[in-house]
């Protein structure tokens, strides 16, 4: 028996009802592609099973398993995916109808690895047919795997893998998976292929809609995503080699990513955290002034005062104070900083 062409991972957690706009967006994507659909049930207080089953959709597999987070919803749905290629869509997550098919043809014209696209959004209220859809900005074309993982770094429902390529970042990862990085699950997979050679393939056009809605969900806590992508960030500076062209790229990729995030923090926020992420950009990007680090203005006062000074003068004038942005208590903070493990 021929495998499907594309495994479509689906990881659902207490999602109810808003689960059908990503079923029927699926459903509508189809078309001329081979598509088997995995639901993961991690653990949802009313079983997926139940609600699935008013919508009328049948899934090719329902997994339920004790509730274990994002991350290894995902791992247990690859485990279980037979397709040439795989998506992980969250539960409230929409593809458009030609995604699937575009996207697994230019994999299949290029022999790649995995292939993007770019995103929209619409707010998940009323009939499918009456969504308004709303475009992002496009994404940047590049070919190279390190530059895509990282500096890119798409939603995590824009690329599709090959799944034998991504079964072997998973095998061979770096890091392990941790329930630390369940809050940004995709950039664990990024951070540990970002290293490896890849055939990357983009595929212009807005076919990967990010539902946005009124429900929990974990954007709506930014210090969440902050901490665990600082987790992520710091397990790959103690595990990633340099011993490639593309690994060392990756390195000072991810290095400029962690001063960028330094560069955004509020001002209040806690002294630990900025501390722990400019010495990421120290450890591995060893301090160089690049284009990465900011626009004109900064790269004007860096090459006077030097990157770290130029970044926090600027800071004083231009950020936020975390009172204004704040959507935990110090204690919770604290708490989640102090679970990484030390850099």
């Amino acid at each position: 028996m021929n495998s499907p062409d594309l495994s479509v991972i689906i990881p659902v957690f207490n999602r109810g009802e808003l689960i059908r706009y990503t079923l029927e967006s699926v459903r509508r994507a189809t078309g001329n592609v081979v598509v088997e659909t995995i639901l993961v049930d991690d653990g949802s207080t009313v079983p997926v099973a139940d609600s699935v089953a008013q919508l009328g959709f049948i899934p090719t597999r329902l997994i339920r398993q004790e509730n274990q987070g994002l991350l290894f919803a995902r791992l247990t749905g690859l485990a279980a995916a037979n397709g040439r290629h795989v998506l992980f869509l969250d539960s409230d997550d929409l593809v458009t109808p030609d995604k699937l098919s575009a996207q697994v043809t230019a994999m299949d014209r290029a022999s790649a690895d995995v292939s993007y696209t770019d995103t929209a959004r619409a707010t998940l209220t009323g009939d499918y047919d009456a969504l308004a859809i709303t475009l992002d900005s496009s994404l940047r074309a590049t070919a190279d795997s390190a530059e895509f993982f990282i500096d890119v770094q798409p939603a995590p429902h824009s690329p599709i893998f090959r799944r034998t390529y991504l079964n072997e970042v998973v095998r061979t990862a770096f890091f392990p998976p941790s329930s630390l990085y369940n809050a940004v699950a995709e950039i664990w997979f990024y951070h540990n292929a970002a290293p490896r050679p890849g055939h990357v393939v983009y595929v212009p056009g807005p076919r990967a809609i990010i539902g946005q809605h009124p429900d929990a969900r974990l954007t709506n806590h930014w210090e969440r995503l902050g901490v665990a992508s600082l987790a992520v960030m710091e397990a790959f500076a103690r595990t990633c080699p340099a011993d490639t062209t593309t690994a060392r790229r990756a390195r000072q990729f991810v290095g400029e990513k962690a001063f960028g995030s330094w560069r955004r923090l509020p001002r209040g926020f806690s002294p630990a955290f900025a501390t722990r992420t400019l010495n990421l950009w120290r450890t591995l990007s060893n301090s160089a002034l690049t284009p990465a680090l900011g626009g004109s203005l900064f790269q004007k006062l860096a090459r006077v005062l030097g990157p770290v000074a130029a970044a926090r003068l600027l800071h004083r004038f231009q950020a936020a104070s975390y009172a204004s942005c704040r959507t935990l208590s110090n204690a919770d903070l604290n708490d989640l900083i102090a679970a990484i493990p030390p850099p």
